[in-house]
């Protein structure tokens, strides 16, 4: 039987690169729901109940995204390092310009700093859109439903702070991945080792 890797590979994707930029995400991913964590329980003077709340449901939504990127990886026959140190290590980069101080909460809006944030995640899923688009459609269609996940982000963000459409937060619809969720199960045997 043909694996996946193979598939993409004849498809004339370079494998190994989509590997790493796949663990590049997966690694920022899993560092968002750990920020996202510790922003939801910390004492926060700038917060509300409403801003935790977006924050819960976007952390939620990460860590499926980091569940799915996972997932994809090793069904490419990809692994991951079992240190989680060395893993992060990858997903440090910032794309397009960001800089961590950038995204710093403590920063003089830090409302505004964690929306930038969340608009600079968006970036690297268009990349993958981009390398895979009409060549790998399982890791296209899961980089378009993150992507789509990430701009509902921003949107739930931009209306907190006023700047949005009105309209987009709607109870029960956000943390539960909705994008995500409609792309179908991975094939038997692609899961990583438990």
């Amino acid at each position: 039987m043909i694996s996946a890797r193979e598939i993409v590979e004849r498809a004339g994707v370079d494998v190994t690169s989509l590997i790493d930029q796949l663990a590049a995400t997966a690694a920022a991913e899993l560092g968002a729901v750990y920020r996202y964590t510790i922003l939801t329980v910390h004492q926060l003077g700038f917060a509300d109940e409403g801003l935790r709340q977006i924050l819960k449901d976007i952390r939620d939504e990460d860590r499926r995204h980091f569940d799915a990127l996972v997932g994809r990886i090793y069904e490419l026959d990809g692994t991951l390092p079992e240190d989680i140190r060395q893993f992060l290590e990858g997903g440090t980069e910032r794309p397009e310009g960001g800089s961590a101080d950038a995204a710093d909460p403590v920063a003089a809006d830090p409302v505004a700093a964690l929306a930038e944030e969340v608009r600079q995640a968006v970036h690297p899923y268009g990349g993958l859109c981009d390398l895979t688009a009409g060549r790998d459609q399982r890791t296209y269609l899961l980089a378009r439903a993150i992507h789509d996940e990430k701009i509902e982000h921003v949107a739930w963000l931009e209306e907190f702070l006023g700047t949005g459409l009105p309209g987009r937060i709607h109870r029960g619809f956000r943390g539960r991945s909705p994008f995500l969720a409609r792309l179908p199960a991975a094939p038997e045997g692609t899961e990583p080792p438990a």
